[in-house]
């Protein structure tokens, strides 16, 4: 009797195709271990706001831009371009940080907006517009100090009583507005925009006047324009209406089958507060035989009728319609 011989094992599968598909160094750099000292933290809040995340708040940007050029034109007596540059996304610290000594900073009140925005101009730039505006050559301006004087801070009040209101027809497609100077600033140590960490969305501005290009940046806190997000997401066309079938039948047919407690009122009569808190069990109060009743749902009354039976049922007989 032969003995049976075991069946020969399957040769091991050939793996050199897989291995040729990845390097040694490949497979040492993903058997290593990262240090504590790898990991590198990532604000995602820090990074520039998209345009196509706000393309509303860059249409009302360019708007503004249009008509303040237009504006401030007419106010100096040349050509002023102002164009829209940008829309960034900031910290308090990063703005109050980039405050020059003087500066043209304005707070403003949007109302009915819950909060305060800001415009802010370089010094030099406001220099060189008041040199213009008092018939100069817009000659760029050596010393900056001069922005912080009286003179140039009325000048900067004057542009934003120019300016305001084409802010607020910028911003009429998305919200009426009416912008409110509240109080102008020269010194950065008195600008406050809140807490270091709080966020902003800044449109960027340049304007050129003779020989001179300078920043205008309108600084909008996140709380102020948070409401106005979706309005400001969107890119300003209309959606489409959408058909709606008839509701009007359904809601009718609906009421129809809706159930409602009614409760009638035999008879009422009056007695004193005196008779009452001396009523004691088996008292008897006198009242007249029922003859009309009134049917009510809730407080509301729907009908007028007479007492009876029917059938062997006490009833009502409708006879009116609501109150006499």
């Amino acid at each position: 009797m032969e003995e049976a011989t075991p069946a020969a094992a399957d040769p091991a599968p050939d793996d050199s195709a897989a291995k040729a598909a990845i390097s040694e160094e490949e497979v040492s750099a993903l058997l290593e271990k990262p240090g504590p000292d790898s990991v590198q933290p990532f604000d995602l809040s820090s990074r520039r706001v998209s345009r196509t995340q706000l393309p509303m708040l860059d249409i009302v940007s360019r708007n503004f831009a249009m008509r303040a050029s237009s504006v401030l034109s007419e106010l100096l007596s040349r050509d002023v371009p102002l164009r829209f540059d940008t829309l960034e996304s900031a910290k308090a610290a990063h703005l109050l940080s980039g405050l020059g000594v003087p500066c043209a900073f304005a707070v403003l009140r949007l109302k009915p907006l819950n909060g305060y925005a800001y415009l802010s101009v370089e010094p030099a730039l406001l220099l060189s517009m008041l040199d213009g505006f008092f018939g100069g050559s817009g000659r760029t301006q050596t010393d900056i100090q001069a922005a912080g004087a009286p003179a140039a801070q009325r000048f900067f009040g004057l542009l934003l009583r120019h300016v305001g209101p084409l802010l607020a027809a910028a911003w009429a497609p998305v919200v009426a507005v009416e912008l409110e100077l509240v109080k102008l600033e020269s010194n950065p140590h008195f600008v406050q925009l809140g807490e270091p960490e709080d966020r902003f969305v800044v449109a960027k501005f340049s304007v050129d006047f003779a020989d001179a290009t300078g920043r205008l940046q309108l600084l909008l806190p996140e709380s102020l324009i948070a409401p106005l997000r979706e309005a400001f997401a969107s890119d300003g066309s209309k959606p489409a209406a959408r058909k709606q079938p008839p509701w009007a039948p359904l809601l009718g047919e609906t009421l129809q089958r809706a159930e409602i407690e009614a409760r009638a009122i035999l008879a009422q009569t009056e007695i004193s507060l005196g008779e009452l808190v001396r009523l004691v069990p088996g008292d008897i109060i006198p009242i007249e035989p029922p003859q009309d009743a009134t049917l009510l749902a809730g407080n509301v009354v729907l009908y007028r009728g007479r007492f009876g039976v029917s059938k062997g049922r006490n009833a009502v007989k409708i006879v009116a319609r609501g109150a006499p």
